[in-house]
């Protein structure tokens, strides 16, 4: 076996703990990536969609939701959705038709008018600074269960922001509040943490801008030749590239312990 190469971090932080990206990274659709289960052992586990999930309780948010119903069922319940305020968008391929959308355009539309007018009656604290477009997450494709790529949810937000007029609140990576509450579950500072995933800009690129001390890419995945070179985060680069999970959790277990 090739010796692990040596992990650093930024100004030469000991790791003390590792985020590490679920799918495409752990898994494909429903295939694990090989060796990624006796790799991993997940014992605290902070998601986007737990996230958001407090998100909308912690701010009275009743969402008109662009996810899919099982995920609804599942993660979302406790969360009122009766006289929508704003809009929650997920990874949802059932929802992205021109009926669902117009629904949320329509939606957003009428909410930013009845923002407006308050502000003109000078009441804006009845409708304060909440967002009306919650994001659980913005990927622009992921690799899907039949091993091709597929479009995440960042292309149909994007076009909710600009036909409605809104900018979307991120709650998921690349967000820095997503990381940094990440890293607060696990009661160690930024710069002892390492990112490992597979998407240069939400899981490298958005680790890195919030201050995390490294970024390990992996070679699964969403991840495309070149992905490296930093031609698709502004020249924010992985710390390190590597073959898959396997090599990483080496990796980092060899540098916890040389």
């Amino acid at each position: 076996m090739s010796k692990a190469p040596n992990l650093i971090l930024a100004n030469n932080k000991p790791i003390k703990a590792a985020l590490i990206d679920i799918s495409g990274t752990l898994h494909i659709g429903d295939d694990a990536i090989p060796g990624a289960i006796n790799a991993c052992r997940r014992d605290v586990i902070v998601t986007s969609i737990n996230a958001t999930r407090q998100y909308l309780i912690s701010n009275g948010l009743r969402p008109h939701c662009l996810v899919e119903d099982d995920l609804i069922e599942k993660d979302f319940k406790g969360v009122a959705m009766n006289d929508p305020n704003c809009v929650l968008v997920g990874l949802a391929p059932s929802k992205f038709c021109y009926d669902k959308l117009n629904g949320a355009f329509r939606l957003l539309s009428k909410l930013k008018e009845e923002k407006e007018a308050a502000q003109l009656l000078e009441h804006a604290d009845d409708c304060g600074d909440k967002p009306s477009l919650i994001a659980i997450h913005r990927a622009k494709y992921y690799r899907d269960s039949d091993h091709q790529l597929s479009l995440g949810p960042g292309g149909f937000i994007t076009l909710l922001e600009q036909t409605a007029g809104v900018t979307a609140h991120v709650v998921g990576k690349p967000s820095r509040v997503f990381y940094h509450a990440a890293v607060s579950s696990l009661r160690v500072d930024p710069a002892n943490v390492v990112m490992v995933g597979d998407d240069v800009v939400g899981d490298i690129k958005g680790a890195l801008e919030a201050g995390l001390g490294g970024a390990i890419l992996v070679q699964t995945g969403k991840y495309g030749i070149g992905d490296e070179l930093g031609n698709k985060t502004d020249g924010v680069l992985p710390t390190l590239t590597l073959p898959s999970i396997v090599e990483a959790v080496d990796c980092i277990c060899s540098s916890v312990y040389r």
